[in-house]
């Protein structure tokens, strides 16, 4: 798994993106949708491989993976809300983590 404060960097550059999207290219918003998704993927792995339940995917979560074959047309809002839902799943994974249970396969 990725560290702690490597995805922490992460969501920060996502808000950081939030208030630049108009800045970003097609390419760089494809680019951290995907490192958002494949982060996601990593934290809920790594949560199953230590026995931890995590919540259900949101099903805006699922909105978002299908977001990036249409980024090209996708209005500035949209995809800024895109990041935010990316944001709140990978914060919620990364409190889950944290917890004691989160932890327990992680010390082994």
């Amino acid at each position: 798994m990725a560290s702690i404060s490597t995805t922490s960097d992460f969501l920060s550059e996502l808000v950081r993106a939030v208030d630049q999207i108009h800045l970003l290219t097609p390419d760089e918003r494809k680019e951290l949708v995907a490192r958002g998704i494949a982060s996601i993927h990593e934290l809920r792995l790594t949560l199953d491989e230590s026995g931890t339940d995590t919540p259900m995917t949101s099903r805006a979560l699922s909105e978002v993976e299908t977001l990036i074959s249409g980024m090209d047309d996708t209005p500035n809002e949209v995809v800024a809300a895109a990041f935010m839902v990316l944001c709140d799943e990978i914060n919620t994974l990364l409190k889950i983590c944290e917890t004691p249970s989160g932890t327990k396969g992680r010390d082994q």
